[in-house]
């Protein structure tokens, strides 16, 4: 994952709470003044994180923290400001779950889809074997589990939205 900044100084990030960055699924951040056509040339890189696998989920962020899944299991917390690990979390042993094997040569015990923040919990959406996940927001400890469906080949793959205490998937 790389971060860009302006060499005229640092990017202001707003909170970003699923995969739509917002309850309306806008994509956009509506607060983001300082990115533009007129600055696109002066971006440079601020930081990188080497995760170890590929990162395809639009992460989310909330105060000075951004949150992935990546392709090897892990669930990621970092520093928005320099890129640090806050912590990170293993999805085969939060869940004591082994690789399905049902797609060949792909972990399907992984999350693909972006986190959503719902107040101190990080909701995670797994892959396969279609289990949702809420982890403490602070350190990535499990909180609780839920199947939503318990066939072998059932999968998630996006995550879904939190609202007014529920979380719809």
């Amino acid at each position: 994952m790389a971060v860009p900044k302006l060499s005229t100084g640092y990017i202001h990030i707003q909170d970003w709470l699923n995969h739509g960055g917002d309850l309306f699924n806008r994509r956009y951040a509506n607060k983001e003044d300082k990115i533009s056509p007129k600055t696109a040339s002066k971006l440079s890189l601020k930081w990188k994180f080497y995760a170890g696998k590929d990162i395809s989920a639009t992460p989310a962020i909330y105060d000075d923290t951004i949150y992935f899944p990546c392709w090897n299991g892990n669930i990621y917390a970092v520093k928005k400001d320099d890129g640090k690990l806050v912590w990170k979390q293993n999805l085969n042993e939060l869940t004591g779950l082994k690789a399905t094997g049902l797609v060949m040569n792909v972990n399907t015990t992984v999350s693909r889809s972006t986190p959503t923040i719902a107040g101190n919990l990080l909701i995670v959406g797994m892959y396969g074997p279609a289990i949702v996940l809420g982890l403490n927001r602070k350190n990535g400890k499990l909180v609780w589990l839920t199947y939503l469906y318990h066939h072998p080949a059932a999968l998630i793959t996006m995550f879904g939205t939190y609202y007014k205490g529920l979380v719809y998937v």
